[in-house]
């Protein structure tokens, strides 16, 4: 890839569906949001919404992804950039 996109895990507020079915109201009442996380590539990034890759091509003739997710700017609580601390190489097959 021509740009190097920082690696991130984004931490958001996100809707969670409830149990189906008939529920005393003090269940629904007490219903949360979810908070989730994804790790990835940073993408993109602005005032409406961040991008996150999660799959990537790392020859330098193709400029691909895959599994990304928009998130709205408003939902985030976090960006934490990931540095990488150790590596593990493998011997080809």
């Amino acid at each position: 890839m021509e740009k190097e996109y920082p690696m991130v895990r984004v931490t958001w507020r996100d809707a969670q569906d409830g149990e189906t079915g008939w529920q005393p109201i003090d269940n629904i009442l007490n219903h949360d949001i979810a908070i989730c996380q994804e790790v990835g590539w940073m993408v993109y990034f602005d005032a409406k919404k961040v991008i996150i890759m999660r799959s990537r091509v790392v020859e330098d003739t193709l400029r691909e992804g895959g599994a990304h997710i928009a998130i709205p700017r408003d939902w985030l609580q976090r960006i934490e950039v990931l540095e990488p601390t150790s590596v593990w190489e493998f011997d080809e097959y």
